[in-house]
């Protein structure tokens, strides 16, 4: 497949665009129920009203809780969230081959990966990725959220660009192996900055014109990006980036680029064969919010027919429909005998609490599904650790199946974009580092992902605990090496290495302590110390 010409591009660009519209109704449903103030499929105009529908919001908080939680725990903004290490393969690796296929040491290749890790971390950690992966959390839980990212050609800003990009502008395709190739996304920029934004623009008749003017408007674009199989190769660059302006009937290029990775990363939540996007847990909730949401407004429209009341009026010649809602006034022969009052209240229900027993399951239910793990209120009865420990691993529970995919088609694809915009920029020191999960791999180490690694150590640590308790603290240092135990559940604990001894350190605490004990029994501490010292250091 190689380059599409504008024609093909055309037709291309309308396939995706039906294909998009073809599966908006269901996401337009959600968001209009849940979160109608994000609903753009229907956008009309800026600042339109959009909540006439929705009448509880108690889903819309827990959309936006279960997308701040993600933010918070899984890609926190203010602490390092992600290791760059050497894969398991590497590590296997004889030393000796190693260093012969790499030209450097084990050692040499952990510490430059170390040095990567913080420059990619510091680069996620600046201004624009924790505002555009929030709100790719938000539309991750309706199926599938988006985000683009781009090398800053403002040598004075930020090296790298992230934009998130609504669910309702961008189609993805699947291709080989499950695995999205191809990228539409339509966007609107003024026509007197697009070289602003792309530099490397070849300007259209139509932008051109619109520049011109005193106050240029909006030109309709579609950026586009797909793989190229026709490239192969090493040190290739199979993705192309290109932007189309979209006018009439025409599609006219303004903007070509070639890149080693996709500029484009949009997690799926999950999805079904033969579908390109994804369904989210907002989707599988989608019953018990159409039923809360009718319950709330049955209630609201009762309560608010008991407030203001409806009326009857005599009138001897009652014709025409019948009008009920509050302050109503309805046309009767008579209002009692003789023909009663001339006004009259109609006897309404004094009961209007009905649904609420109901509504409470049903929004336990949709925070449930959705993830709103929410702790309790202060007001409610004291709760223990192990509830808020039990509350994270039903996080993890409920979101494992999601939690794989995002890290496929988001922390790893994003991150190796970021590497691959860094490299070009000569700011990290590697050329073509690819991350492939097995000669170098991504490990997680925000909260979320530390949750599973608190399961080892509650293992280890309710292991050591059983044998205390059958034998005694022989039994548990015959059958546990505290040595090595203490390093690993500090590993899995993700704690800094500044607050732990090194292994000269724990030498020397350890000949210390042989000193005191030898000393205290009558012994030659020095003795002590000489024996020590010909121990062998042990690894940490």
């Amino acid at each position: 497949m190689a380059q599409w010409a504008e024609p093909e591009a055309r037709k291309r660009i309308n396939k995706a665009r039906s294909d998009k519209e073809a599966s908006d109704e269901i996401y337009r449903e959600a968001m209009e129920l849940t979160f109608p103030d994000r609903e753009n499929f229907t956008k009309r105009q800026e600042g339109q009203s959009r909540a006439t529908y929705n009448w509880d919001s108690a889903s819309t908080i827990s959309v936006i809780r279960a997308a701040n939680r993600m933010s918070n725990d899984f890609t926190p903004q203010f602490q390092s969230w992600l290791e760059i290490k050497m894969g398991p393969a590497a590590e296997l690796m004889p030393d000796a081959k190693f260093q012969e296929a790499l030209g450097k040491t084990k050692a040499a290749a952990k510490q430059e990966l170390e040095g990567i890790t913080k420059i990619v971390q510091a680069v996620f950690n600046g201004p624009g990725f924790p505002t555009a992966s929030n709100e790719l959390y938000i539309d991750w839980h309706y199926g599938q959220g988006g985000m683009m990212i781009m090398p800053n050609d403002d040598q004075t800003g930020e090296p790298v660009i992230f934009t998130a990009m609504p669910m309702s502008h961008f189609y993805a395709y699947e291709g080989p192996n499950g695995r999205l190739d191809q990228w539409f996304f339509w966007h609107e920029l003024r026509a007197d900055v697009v070289e602003t934004q792309w530099p490397d623009a070849v300007l259209c008749k139509k932008i051109e014109d619109e520049k011109k003017k005193p106050q240029p408007g909006l030109i309709q674009l579609c950026s586009v990006v797909y793989r190229d199989y026709a490239i192969r190769g090493a040190k290739v660059k199979p993705y192309r980036y290109e932007v189309f302006c979209m006018h009439g009937s025409s599609a006219e290029r303004i903007v070509q680029r070639q890149y080693r990775t996709s500029p484009c990363v949009t997690p799926r939540y999950s999805k079904l064969s033969g579908e390109n996007r994804g369904r989210g847990p907002v989707l599988f909730a989608l019953p018990d919010i159409r039923t809360a949401n009718k319950i709330v407004e049955l209630t609201l429209r009762a309560a608010a027919v008991a407030v203001a009341g409806v009326y009857t009026a005599v009138d001897q010649a009652i014709t025409g429909p019948v009008n009920i809602k509050p302050y109503s006034v309805i046309s009767v022969r008579s209002n009692g005998g003789p023909n009663g009052p001339s006004l009259a209240r109609l006897d309404s229900p004094q009961r209007i609490d009905y649904g609420e027993l109901l509504l409470e399951k049903l929004q336990d239910s949709i925070k449930k599904i959705i993830g709103d793990h929410s702790l309790p209120p202060e007001a409610g009865p004291i709760r223990t650790a192990t509830e808020f420990v039990q509350r994270a691993r039903e996080l993890i529970a409920d979101q494992a199946g999601g939690l794989g995919r995002l890290l496929a088609e988001f922390i790893i694809p994003g991150t190796q974009r970021v590497v691959d915009i860094l490299e070009t920029k000569q700011i990290l020191p590697t050329e073509g580092l690819t991350i492939d999960q097995f000669l170098v791999e991504i490990r997680m180490t925000s909260p979320l992902a530390r949750g599973e690694a608190m399961g080892m150590v509650e293992n280890i640590v309710r292991f050591i605990e059983i044998l205390l308790k059958l034998g005694g603290a022989q039994v548990a240092m015959l059958e546990v090496n505290m040595e090595r135990t203490a390093p690993m559940i500090g590993d899995l604990m993700d704690i800094p290495m500044e607050l732990r001894n090194t292994v000269e350190e724990k030498q020397k605490i350890k000949k210390g302590m042989a000193q005191t004990m030898a000393a205290e029994a009558g012994g030659d501490p020095n003795e002590a110390a000489a024996v020590m010292d010909q121990e062998e250091v042990p690894t940490q």
